[in-house]
């Protein structure tokens, strides 16, 4: 690689990158702080690090692990998820991004609504922590081969199952529309089902 070379562009949709260890990295370069690569990202989860010199677009997308570029100037990320704390372009609508910043407003409003001091700061720290965990995508399986590999686990907060920007999943599995189809369902089977019953959804897997 020369100094004088454009990165290379590379371009990932609808995958699962999986480097098999949180310290390992899912995309990088050997000998090098970071992949001389412009990344456009789309609809994947990524387990491992993520180390390129640009994100020129990063869309409904899970990160593990960190994402850390060169240059932040360049490209964004929108409605992904990313860890706390990593260098990245700039950013919209992004977990864990909104939950904290939402907590931070209701901690504040709260506070003023009763006449209160403002909440100190290491009040408002651990209550962001809180909700940075809890966004945290949780997964059926990590294993690769299990059926329910990279599937979200219904645990997972709906930040995350309907966090894209069509209010679809983020992550690998986003053009499987499951919460729209799950809402479709429901719809219809409210519309047929006989007075004085309920009816709900067991999933199988």
């Amino acid at each position: 690689m020369r100094s004088g070379d454009e990165p290379i562009p590379v371009c990932i949709t609808d995958t699962i990158l999986d480097a098999t260890a949180t310290e390992k990295e899912a995309i990088g370069a050997p000998g090098y702080a970071v992949a001389h690569a412009v990344l456009t990202i789309k609809r994947c989860t990524v387990f491992g690090i993520v180390d390129v010199h640009a994100v020129e677009l990063a869309e409904n997308c899970i990160f593990n692990d960190c994402l850390n570029v060169a240059r932040r100037q360049l490209g964004c990320m929108r409605f992904c998820y990313v860890p706390f704390g990593c260098r990245t372009p700039r950013r919209y609508h992004c977990q864990p991004d909104l939950v904290a910043q939402a907590t931070e407003e209701k901690l504040r409003v709260e506070a003023a609504a009763k006449s209160e001091p403002a909440p100190r700061q290491t009040e408002l720290e651990a209550a962001k922590a809180r909700e940075r965990l809890r966004v945290k995508p949780q997964f059926n399986s990590k294993r690769y081969g299990t059926p329910t590999y990279c599937q979200l686990a219904d645990t997972c907060a709906e930040e995350i199952k309907r966090g894209a920007d069509d209010e679809s999943e983020m992550g690998a599995f986003h053009d499987l529309f499951q919460p729209q189809r799950e809402a479709n369902l429901l719809a219809r089977l409210e519309e047929f089902t006989p007075a004085g019953k309920d009816v709900g959804i067991i999933y199988a897997t």
